[in-house]
């Protein structure tokens, strides 16, 4: 059964045909549940083929091999276009603010890749293949969620276009807005960075050499991330936001001028720019992520800093352990809401996504401070970290997972 045929009962309704909500449907679907996926937009187009500066997503991920091997279990890395792949080996990090400076490469830990930037919306398109293809699996667009109210059979949830779905479990993978969590009034813990990014597509003047490269600046990170044209990076620069208005409203060459300064060329020079856009930065983390058949997912459970690009790996292991979850309880003859396999699911991801959380708030903090004893610090632990190969490594590894 394809998406054109609905599913009469579905086991599982989940709210969102993001990159979260398409990749649960297909790894449930393999497992032989019954599911429904709805969303508020319309069906996305085909990712446009051009390579102008212009026609690249503004929004990428840096996926893990981690994310990798999941995505090529669905079938769905294998549908991304292997030339639109930025595949990077080597990550250059350092401290505008003094001389501490560190540089990782695959080769360090036997690794062929550290991780490929890719272009969201090529994820999302191969996964709504995967998912459209997946027996048992509908996808229904422009069915925008209105209201949620819990019964017996679990929530009942109704559209705004008057059609009304129910499932023993609803996930919600409705993102860091996400519409789930409030109609249900499931308590979140959220607060502002007091930060914007900008993100564009930048051409350089000479090669990105496979490389990340992330300054910290006194007014937030700056990260340039290989895309799969040698010449071109996508950015992603976090200001404060007493800094960023003005930064936002500069012209392209007074744009371009102000980021090589921030480079100190440190990094290959920018030389042009496609469209940029800018969006303020929060934190949020659900204080569960799951209710009485109910459980949520990636950036509606918790979004964090885009400072090191680990947003979407969060979100694709908290999928893949969801799905592994329901499939063991299911083996186990338990009902596919059973609290005992949500809550499994709860304690592992809470667990690292904390982590990821407070670790990307102590490098936030961290680097954002102008205090001279931070400063030092932070250099003298960058340049450790890079002359002790054993904790380098281990660095390494907690990346590639």
């Amino acid at each position: 059964m394809h998406s054109g045929e609905p599913v009469a009962h579905p086991d599982v309704l989940i709210i969102g045909a993001g990159i979260a909500g398409l990749s649960l449907a297909t790894a449930l679907g393999r497992e032989g549940f019954r599911v429904t996926v709805i969303d508020g937009a319309a069906r996305p187009e085909p990712p446009s083929e051009s390579r102008d500066l212009d026609a690249w997503d503004l929004r990428v991920s840096a996926l893990t091999p981690a994310s990798i091997e999941f995505l090529q279990s669905l079938g769905a890395w294998q549908a991304i276009p292997a030339d639109r792949t930025g595949c990077y080996t080597g990550m250059r990090v350092w401290d505008a603010q003094g001389s501490g400076s560190i540089a990782f490469s695959a080769g360090e830990v036997a690794a062929p890749f550290l991780g490929h930037i890719v272009e969201n919306r090529l994820t999302l398109s191969a996964l709504l293949r995967c998912a459209e293809s997946t027996a048992g699996v509908e996808v229904l667009w422009q069915h925008a969620l209105d209201s949620m109210a819990l019964t017996d059979q679990g929530w009942q949830i109704h559209c705004e276009s008057g059609e009304a779905f129910s499932a023993p479990l609803t996930v919600g993978a409705d993102g860091a807005r996400s519409k789930v969590r409030s109609l249900t009034a499931m308590p979140s813990r959220q607060w502002s960075y007091e930060q914007s990014a900008i993100v564009g597509t930048i051409a350089l003047r000479t090669p990105h050499q496979d490389t990340c490269w992330q300054a910290f600046l006194d007014t937030g990170p700056l990260a340039l991330l290989p895309l799969a044209d040698e010449d071109k990076v996508a950015m992603v620069w976090s200001l404060d936001q007493a800094k960023h208005e003005s930064v936002v409203a500069l012209n392209d060459e007074a744009f371009l001028a102000q980021l090589n300064r921030a480079l100190a060329g440190d990094a290959p020079e920018a030389m042009a720019l496609g469209p940029r856009v800018s969006f303020p930065l929060m934190q949020c983390h659900a204080v569960d992520y799951v209710d009485e058949g109910l459980v949520l997912v990636a950036d509606a459970a918790h979004s964090i800093h885009p400072l090191a690009g680990q947003g979407m790996n969060l979100g694709l292991s908290d999928v893949r352990v969801l799905a592994q979850e329901l499939a063991n309880a299911s083996a186990s003859g338990l009902p596919v809401s059973s609290p005992v396999a949500l809550k499994r699911y709860q304690r592992q991801r809470k667990t690292e996504n904390l982590a990821m959380m407070a670790a990307m708030e102590g490098f936030k903090r961290g680097f954002g401070s102008a205090n001279p004893l931070a400063v030092i610090a932070r250099n003298v632990g960058l340049n450790l970290v890079d002359q002790r190969e054993g904790l380098k490594r281990w660095f390494m590894k907690q990346a590639l997972s």
